[in-house]
Order: structure tokens, then sequence, then C-alpha cells
């Protein structure tokens, strides 16, 4: 059993990131579009900002009220898009309830679209394209290749609330050589055991506390914590940790895993967008 330090390999991209721009003399710029007063969204854009500036990224963050109109977002974005100095735009979710969601990220110019939710970029992603691997599931390999482990033909599941997100993570698993699917959290927990008991590699993308326990893992298993819930003031992830950490052969934990190594992980898509412009 072992942890799989997310901040380790978050320091190493960022390390890498801040050379090359050094060695560039280039700037690259990301703008962040942020809306309410939601706290966890403010902290987590917080966190971007302190480590783009750490690098040499500009960092420009929009605030705007939940009373603002989509009209005015999109048109914020479109602005964005046409700005030669922001080579990344970030769309912070979630949006207020009642906001077309989809509408407003598919404005968002592609080549811009630093966390990979544009349907254009998934698009890309899902026909083979690697570098429009979405920042999320690019995280999560960078955990398991941490393992320094091969996995050719073995079992991949993610456990997710969404299809959309099931393909994406089931196709990055895939090109790691996993045999993999997704299932999702509303099929209740023992379909969800059945699968997750013959996982070698399991990514968990749900924010549902304990989700998944050491009962449901098999102990040479590898486990990417993807989830994110604030529960009494502390973050945690899908994981019950003590119980699975005492069991599994690797664990990705919440806090200190997925989060620290996306964030690390967008700011050099942002970088990758600046030179290559």
């Amino acid at each position: 059993m072992a942890l799989l330090s997310g901040k380790l390999i978050a320091e190493r991209i960022l390390a890498e990131t801040k050379d090359r721009i050094l060695a560039s003399g280039v700037r690259p710029g990301l703008a962040v579009v942020l809306v309410g007063d939601y706290i966890e969204s403010h902290k987590y854009v917080g966190l971007k900002e302190e480590r783009a500036r750490e690098v040499g990224i500009l960092f420009e963050k929009m605030i705007f009220p939940p009373t603002v109109t989509s009209s005015e977002l999109i048109a914020t974005i479109e602005g964005l898009n046409a700005r030669t100095d922001i080579h990344g735009i970030i769309v912070q979710l979630p949006l207020p309830t009642g906001m077309p969601t989809d509408e407003i990220i598919a404005t968002i110019d592609p080549k811009k679209d630093t966390d990979g939710f544009h349907q254009e970029t998934l698009k890309r992603f899902l026909g083979g394209d690697i570098s429009a691997t979405p920042v999320f599931p690019r995280a999560i390999i960078s955990l398991i290749r941490e393992a320094g482990m091969s996995f050719h033909g073995e079992k991949g599941i993610a456990v997710v609330n969404s299809s959309i997100i099931g393909r994406v993570l089931a196709f990055a698993l895939s090109l790691e050589g996993l045999e993999s699917e997704y299932i999702l959290r509303a099929e209740g927990q023992e379909a969800i055991a059945r699968e997750t008991k013959e996982a070698r590699v399991l990514v968990t993308a749900c924010g549902v506390p304990d989700l998944i326990t050491a009962d449901m893992l098999s102990s040479d298993a590898i486990v990417i914590d993807g989830g994110n819930v604030h529960v009494n003031d502390k973050v945690q992830g899908d994981i019950e940790r003590e119980s699975v950490l005492a069991k599994v052969a690797f664990l990705s934990p919440v806090p200190g895993g997925v989060g620290p190594v996306t964030v690390a992980t967008l700011l050099a898509r942002v970088t990758d967008a600046a030179l290559t412009k």
C-alpha cells in the first residue's frame, strides 16, 4: 500500500512549465470567468491564480454576480476570444442553476479551451487526437503512470455521475492499455461493487463521501479518487480513505491527489497554447 502524491507530480509539472516560459520569452495568458459566490469555486480559482503567477502566467479573473445573464457571459467570452494576450479561457463550474452551461462553454474558441470541456475538443479526443486530452483525465493518467506499472489487458473502471465523463475517462484509461469501461453511480452500490472488485485501476469522479470502501476492491488495485465534496469544512473524496489505503496497492487521495495535478496540468496546457500559436 502506498500513496500517490499529486503534490509531487504537480511540483514537477509547474517547474517544467516555468522553465519553458522563461526560455521562450513568451508570457501565456489565462482568463477565468467566475459566476456567483460559491465559496469553493472562489477558493479553487484562487489556487489557480496563485500557481499561475508563480510560473509567470498572466492571470485575469472576471467575477460576476449570480444575476448575470448568459448574454453578458457570452459577450465577455467573445471578447476574450479576440484578445491575442489570452491563450486560455476557463468558465469555472458549476454555474448557477438555470444557466445554459453547454451554450456558454461552446462560446469559447476551441483553441483557447483550457479545461477541454468544449464539444469540439471532446470530439477530437474521443476520435483519437491525444493532444486534445482534457485536463482532468490527463491529470489522472499522470497519477496512474506514477505507480510505474504496466496494465496491458487488465480491467479499468471509472465510477461517474454522467455518461460523457464516463466515456472520456474510459477512453483515457484505454490509451494506457486497460480494458476499460464506466459505470454510473445511479446504478447502485451492488452493481458498482461487482465492477470495482475486478478492477486493477479504479477512477472515481462522483463527489460522494465514502462511496467506495475496501470490501469493494482487490488488494492489487490502483485507486484514483477524483471526487471532491466538502463535509464539515473538510474536503473529502469518494474513497473511504483509511480502510482502502490499508488494502490496495496504491491510492491517490483527496486532498493532495488529483486536484494539484489538475491545476498544474491546466497551466501547462495554457503554456502549450501560447508557445504553439
